[in-house]
């Protein structure tokens, strides 16, 4: 999972809670030996691609981070940390957030990993390729782009979305004209999709282009070969059972459109600039053929069954939306501000809820600034332009805890109240 800096934010790596097995060297407490297993392991994923996809090696600096000791090991020297058996051993600052991401840290682009590292070996290979990519980014001239889709919340953009997903698990696995169909079919039903929410377009663009490119390679270089990194795609496709895509569709979608560019338009990726779509990319790929009716099509992917699995669905999600707005927007609330510099988030991508205009609600996240930390076990709203986040009001001024989550104030910042009845932020004294 990728960052603009983690001073902004930094998302917990996706893959981090997919991944059910675990590997000997990651089941022991973070030292010298056992990260030198995962640096090892890195250079390997990084040697075995040999910088075919990207033109430049995967690997570079790595830190791993214990977000309960924060201890720190890096496989390059730093002025902050201390050589010990061929690694370099240090604390993480209080202003670091453990994640899955990348970042620029005393003058070098580094990949942080957060112990312990998870996964079988394939997992895991794909994990570390996924990070190292984000490393890359600036250098691909490919910078990162976070929007959230709110609209992947919605029974109709949830619909159209798995039908997208289900006619480019049939591409992954055909080929000649049946492939030629199933990809026009998914190109159809994402247009269908973004007629329907205006703006959703370049949205779903962004964040594809920069998770689903990192997935892409992650997935191609932990494969066996290109044959299995299709089937795995397309079982992905099949089988993604997130609480919700408003953030984690690329990790799903963005293998899927890389493998089939391979297969239909190769050297695509030397070509891949900031302002790619991949559907676009993909489309112009294909022979010119008559237009596509989504909606008469749509019912050769079961459209009828998954409507009725998302109506059943959404009625569901409006009584948590209901929930969370009476309790994060229109009751006493607590507002911290995000005051720039300092601003850091982690969260977890695949529980996300939209409110509309309000912003978005995480259910988990631990936000950190000049006035102090917040950890939130049971939702809290980021404001569209992450300029606030907000959680139920504690009891008064002095607590710091509330419903689900926990304050630790800075020296010299205290509680104090707001226009809005029962409502407090912070405030230097």
């Amino acid at each position: 999972m990728n960052d603009t800096g983690w001073r902004r934010y930094a998302a917990i790596g996706f893959f981090a809670a997919l991944l059910m097995a675990l590997p000997a060297h990651a089941a022991s407490v973070l030292n010298a030996e056992a990260a030198k297993a995962v640096f090892a392991e890195a250079k390997a994923v990084s040697d075995k691609d040999g910088g075919a996809l990207w033109g430049m090696k995967l690997f570079g600096p790595i830190m791993l981070v214990d977000p309960e000791t924060r201890t720190l090991i890096a496989s390059e020297p730093d002025e902050t940390l201390k050589a010990l058996d061929g690694v370099f051993v240090g604390t993480m600052p209080k202003d670091m957030l453990p994640a899955n991401t990348a970042l620029d840290w005393h003058g070098k682009r580094w990949t942080m990993l957060q112990w312990p590292v998870w996964g079988d070996r394939q997992e895991q290979a794909r994990l570390l390729a996924h990070e190292m990519f984000h490393r890359l980014q600036p250098a691909l001239h490919l910078h990162p782009n976070d929007v959230p889709n709110p609209h992947l919340d919605t029974l109709e953009g949830r619909l159209w979305l798995q039908l997208e997903w289900r006619a480019l698990a049939v591409a992954l696995t055909s080929t000649g004209k049946a492939r030629t169909d199933a990809i026009r079919d998914a190109l159809a039903f994402r247009a269908r999709r973004t007629v329907l929410f205006p703006g959703a377009a370049e949205h779903e663009r962004g964040l594809e282009l920069n998770e689903g490119v990192a997935e892409y390679t992650g997935l191609r270089v932990a494969s066996a070969d290109t044959a299995s990194a299709h089937w795995i795609a397309a079982g992905k496709l099949l089988s993604s059972k997130e609480k919700t895509w408003v953030r984690s569709f690329p990790y799903v979608s963005g293998p899927a459109y890389g493998l089939l560019l391979d297969d239909l338009a190769p050297g695509w990726r030397a070509k891949l600039t900031v302002k790619s779509d991949l559907s676009v990319v993909l489309a112009a790929a294909l022979p010119k053929g008559a237009a596509v009716d989504a909606v008469a099509h749509a019912k050769r992917y079961g459209e009828a069954e998954l409507r009725v699995i998302e109506t059943e669905r959404a009625a569901a999600n409006e009584a948590v939306r209901k929930a969370y707005r009476a309790k994060l927007v229109d009751g006493p609330i607590l507002v911290l501000p995000n005051l720039g510099q300092h601003f850091n988030v982690s969260f977890d991508p695949r529980e996300v809820v939209p409110l509309d205009e309000a912003g978005t609600v995480y259910p988990t996240i631990t936000v950190s600034d000049d006035w102090g930390s917040l950890a939130v076990k049971e939702g809290a709203l980021l404001s569209p332009d992450w300029q606030r986040i907000t959680v139920s009001a504690p009891a008064s001024s002095t607590e710091r805890v509330g419903a689900g989550w926990t304050l630790t104030l800075a020296p010299g910042w205290k509680l104090v109240p707001t226009d809005k009845p029962g409502s407090l932020t912070v405030k230097k004294d």
